[in-house]
């Protein structure tokens, strides 16, 4: 079975807005994975990033992480950005619980890298943002995750998709085509934005 292109899938979607700027939830892992995607959301839509991420540890990790994201929100509102914004870009931050990550992932720790735990990790972060994005009036939600070469585009738009409602919209993404994640090593350069070496889940350091 060929897989769908969700690059084109995405293209397709935002076309078919029409000129108009729903409001869209993006689950943001870290700012390096976020440079590249706000290049190709920002005209487009109302960004608000969701920073969820209780897999990652030590919290000062975590802390440091947030920090970047934080930077990248001001670099986009002080208009310093490769790309200008058509609404001011929005940060909502999630408080931490590793716990929360702990019990999902329990009996998987020997699990490989992009086995079964993350498949866990996925659906409890997407998940939050698919809650939060329908109580709060979100058309639309994405996430960053898709600009990495480590994580497989096919298991987190297949979560996304189930995780859509008639309220809420799931937008398909493959931010790492078009050279998407070459692209967000360059604009980490460019920015002197911290990229991290590893996911940040203990079991894979």
């Amino acid at each position: 079975m060929n897989k769908p292109n969700y690059d084109n899938l995405m293209l397709s979607a935002i076309a078919a807005l029409d000129g108009k700027k729903p409001k869209l939830l993006l689950h943001v892992c870290c700012a390096p994975c976020a440079t590249y995607c706000l290049t190709q959301l920002l005209q487009h839509f109302d960004v608000t990033m969701y920073f969820s991420n209780d897999n990652v540890m030590p919290q000062s990790e975590w802390e440091h992480r947030l920090s970047e994201v934080r930077r990248l929100v001001d670099l986009v509102n002080d208009g310093k950005f490769a790309v200008q914004a058509a609404f001011p870009l929005k940060l909502v931050v999630k408080d931490y619980a590793v716990d929360e990550y702990l019990q999902v992932a329990q009996g998987l720790e020997l699990e490989p890298e992009g086995g079964a735990r993350c498949k866990a990790c996925f659906s409890l972060r997407l998940g939050g943002a698919a809650k939060y994005a329908e109580q709060n009036g979100f058309g639309y939600f994405a996430t960053t995750l898709t600009v990495s070469p480590y994580k497989n585009s096919f298991v987190l738009n297949e979560i996304g998709a189930s995780l859509a409602t008639d309220v809420v919209k799931w937008l398909p993404t493959d931010f790492k085509k078009r050279n998407g994640y070459l692209t967000s090593v360059k604009l980490c350069a460019e920015y002197q934005i911290y990229r991290q070496h590893f996911c940040g889940c203990v079991f894979e350091q």
